[in-house]
């Protein structure tokens, strides 16, 4: 049974949490959304249809900031960089895709089926600078398998907990995403 009714459910999840972001924020607060770019141009393609637009589209009505990323390099420049960091700490950071207890996996099954083509390793969280998030930041990964190993890494690096699924998440239900099983439960 897949765990993904259509392609669109990570975004549907990533809406509903950045609007809570939104309206928790204070007026000076940035709110960003950090989309893997390939992976959405490629599905472009192969619909017909310009999801890159409507992307922008849902950005712009939520009033959130959205940068696209290329690579893990990218990624890891924008989180270091993209904002001048001794001033702007990130507050909050939620996962929203595919993962696996080593991997956040940005391209899941686009390229090659049942594999990833992009991802971010516990080990490229060194590349990260240690202290871009505020002391009480909150973390939380929507991906499966993501508190089996990826949290307690997360936690090592930046001293800041992160809460993952042990097991299965399912994000074919719409609303944020649930665990799939019985037996898993959520972690830091």
């Amino acid at each position: 049974v897949s765990h993904d009714v259509y392609w669109f459910n990570i975004v549907d999840a990533s809406v509903i949490r950045l609007k809570e972001l939104k309206d928790q924020a204070k007026p000076d607060e940035v709110v960003t959304w950090l989309v893997y770019r390939p992976a959405y141009a490629a599905r472009s393609q192969e619909m017909g249809m310009d999801l890159l637009a409507q992307l922008q589209d849902k950005a712009k009505t939520l009033g959130v900031n959205l940068h696209w990323f290329n690579s893990k390099e990218e990624l890891i420049a924008y989180l270091n960089k993209g904002l001048d960091r001794d001033k702007t700490k990130i507050a909050d950071f939620d996962y929203f895709g595919h993962s696996n207890k080593a991997c956040f996996l940005f391209d899941y099954s686009n390229t090659i089926d049942t594999m990833s083509i992009a991802w971010l390793h516990v080990k490229d969280l060194r590349k990260i600078d240690d202290d871009i998030f505020a002391d009480n930041a909150t973390c939380k990964s929507w991906g499966c398998h993501s508190g089996e190993m990826y949290s307690q890494w997360w936690k090592s690096r930046f001293d800041v907990a992160m809460i993952g699924a042990i097991g299965k998440t399912d994000f074919a239900h719409g609303g944020l995403p649930q665990l799939s099983s019985s037996d898993g439960k959520w972690a830091r």
